[in-house]
C-alpha cells in the first residue's frame, strides 16, 4: 500500500521545501501522487542587453519565480543578466533571488551592471544547496553575514567585483572563502587587485583550481601590492597579471598545471616575482604564453629551481629574441619530454651564420631529454631550415619533430616537405611531420 500518496498536498509540499534539488528529483519517483507535485526547472534565465532594464518585463519574470517557490518547484540552474540595475530595481531583483535560493538552486549566474551602492542579499552566502556561483559585475561585497556559510559550493567565479577590508568584519574576500568547505575551483576575473581593499592573500586547503586574470597589463612604473598563494592542494594555476612588488608566500606544493603571462621587467624596476618561480617547483606541465614571461625566468635565474616533475613545457618565442631565458628552463629540467614552441631564433637575412651566439651551437641540447618537439610558426626560410637541422644533430632522444607550417601553395608545401624529410637526424627513432595550416 502506498502511504505516502494519502498524505495531505500541504504536508508533502512543505516536506518538498526542504529538500534539495537532487534530493526531490528522486522523491518524484517514489509516489505517484508526488509525480505529479514536484515539478524540476532545469534553467531560468532572464537577459535584459538594453542600457535600461524594462522593469515590468523583469517583474513578470520575478513573479514567475515567486510562483516557483510557492509551488515547491527547484531550480536546477538560474541566470540573471542585467545591463544596468537602477536604485528603485533592488528590492525587486534581491527578491527574485531570495525565491531562486528557496528553489534549491544548483548552479547560480549573476551578471548585474551596477556602479551604486548595490548589495547582494545576505541568503547569496547562507545557501546551502549552490554548488557552483558565478558573480558579477561591478559591485562591491563588503560585509558578509556572520552565519556566511555555502557547504556545497565547489566553484566560484568572480567577474569584476571588488571586496572591502573592514577593521571590524575583517577582509571579505578572506572571509567568503572560508565559508566554502568544499571550493575547488576560484575564478577572479576581470578586474586589478590593486582596487580591492583585501587581505592580498589567498588562502586555502583545499582549493585545487585557481585562476587569476586582469583585464589588462599595466606599465607605468607604479607599485603592485604583494600578493600570497597559500594553497598546497592546487592542481591548476592559471595567472595572467601585472608584476607585483613581491609574493611574501608562495606554496603550490600539489601544483600538475600552470599557465602563466606577466609583463617584461624593465630597468629600474623592482617587482620581485623570485618567490612565485621557486613556487613552480613540483609542476609538471607548464604555459608560458609570453615571450616577456619567459625573459623573468633570465632575469630571476638565481631563483630557478629544478623542476623534476617537469614533463611538458610550452613557451612563446621570437625570431629575433634571443634563447638564454629558454636555455635555463631546458638545463633545469632533467625530465622533460615535450617542448612546444613558437618560433625558431636565427640571425637576420644576409648573415652568414644564421645561429645565433646564445644558442653556443646549439650544443645545450645535447643533454636534453626531449622525446617530442613542436614549432608551431614555421616558415620555410633558409635561415629556419638551418636551425632544424641543428636541432635534429642535437636531440638524441627524439621521437617525434612536428612543425606547423603557414602556406597554402601547393608547389612550397612540397618543397618545404621534401626540405624537412632530407634532413639527417641523431635519433633514428625521429620522424617528422608536417602540419599545413
Amino acid at each position: 500500500m502506498d502511504r505516502i500518496s494519502n498524505l495531505p498536498d500541504g504536508l508533502i509540499y512543505r516536506v518538498i521545501s526542504l529538500l534539495s534539488t537532487k534530493e526531490a528529483t528522486c522523491l518524484k519517483y517514489t509516489s505517484k501522487n508526488w509525480l505529479n507535485l514536484v515539478t524540476i526547472i532545469p534553467i531560468a534565465v532572464f537577459v535584459d542587453s538594453s542600457a535600461s532594464a524594462t522593469s515590468g518585463s523583469f517583474k513578470d519574470f520575478a513573479d514567475r519565480i515567486m510562483l516557483a517557490r510557492l509551488a515547491s518547484h527547484r531550480i536546477r540552474r538560474f541566470s540573471l543578466k542585467l545591463q544596468s540595475l537602477n536604485f528603485a530595481q533592488y528590492k525587486t531583483v534581491n527578491d527574485c533571488l531570495r525565491n531562486v535560493l528557496e528553489c534549491g538552486v544548483l548552479d547560480l549566474e549573476l551578471d548585474i551592471n551596477v556602479r551604486g551602492d548595490y548589495s547582494l542579499p545576505s541568503e547569496i552566502f547562507t545557501c546551502k544547496s549552490v554548488v557552483k556561483m558565478k558573480l558579477g559585475s561591478g559591485f562591491v561585497i563588503d560585509i558578509l553575514p556572520k552565519n556566511a556559510w555555502l557547504p556545497a559550493l565547489k566553484t566560484l567565479l568572480l567577474d569584476t567585483v571588488r571586496f572591502e577590508f573592514d577593521n571590524t568584519a575583517g577582509c571579505s574576500f578572506t572571509k567568503l572563502i572560508s565559508a566554502c568547505p568544499v571550493l575547488e575551483e576560484l575564478v577572479i576575473d576581470g578586474h586589478n587587485c590593486e582596487d580591492w581593499k583585501w587581505s592580498r592573500r589567498v588562502s586555502s586547503q583545499i582549493l585545487k583550481r585557481l585562476t587569476i586574470r586582469r583585464k589588462e597589463w599595466v606599465h607605468d612604473g607604479s607599485s603592485f601590492e604583494p600578493i600570497s598563494l597559500d594553497i598546497p592542494s592546487l592542481e591548476y594555476f592559471k595567472y595572467f597579471d601585472t608584476l607585483r612588488d613581491s609574493y611574501p608566500v608562495v606554496k603550490l606544493n600539489s601544483l600538475v598545471e600552470a599557465k602563466l603571462e606577466l609583463p617584461s621587467l624593465y630597468i629600474g624596476d623592482t617587482y620581485n616575482v623570485r618567490n612565485l618561480i621557486k613556487g613552480l617547483k613540483n609542476v609538471q606541465i607548464l604555459r608560458l604564453g609570453a615571450v616577456d614571461t619567459m625573459h623573468l625566468f633570465w632575469v630571476f635565474r638565481e631563483a630557478v629551481p629544478v623542476f623534476e616533475n617537469l614533463f611538458h613545457l610550452s613557451v612563446s618565442t621570437h625570431d629575433a629574441i634571443c634563447w638564454d631565458d629558454l636555455r635555463i628552463l631546458l638545463e633545469k629540467s632533467p625530465n622533460l619530454k615535450t617542448l612546444t614552441i613558437e618560433a625558431l631564433h636565427y640571425h637576420g637575412y644576409g648573415d652568414e651564420n644564421s645561429v645565433c651566439e646564445c644558442l653556443d651551437g646549439y650544443s645545450f641540447l645535447l643533454s636534453c631529454p626531449i622525446e617530442i618537439l613542436k614549432i608551431t610558426e614555421f616558415g620555410g626560410e633558409i635561415e629556419e631550415m638551418e636551425q632544424v637541422e641543428y636541432v635534429l644533430e642535437n636531440l638524441l632522444c627524439l621521437v617525434l619533430l612536428e612543425i606547423h607550417v603557414k602556406t597554402k601553395k601547393i608547389d612550397r608545401k612540397l618543397q618545404i616537405l621534401a626540405d624537412l624529410l632530407m634532413l639527417p637526424r641523431a635519433s633514428s627513432k625521429c620522424k617528422v611531420q608536417v602540419k599545413f595550416v
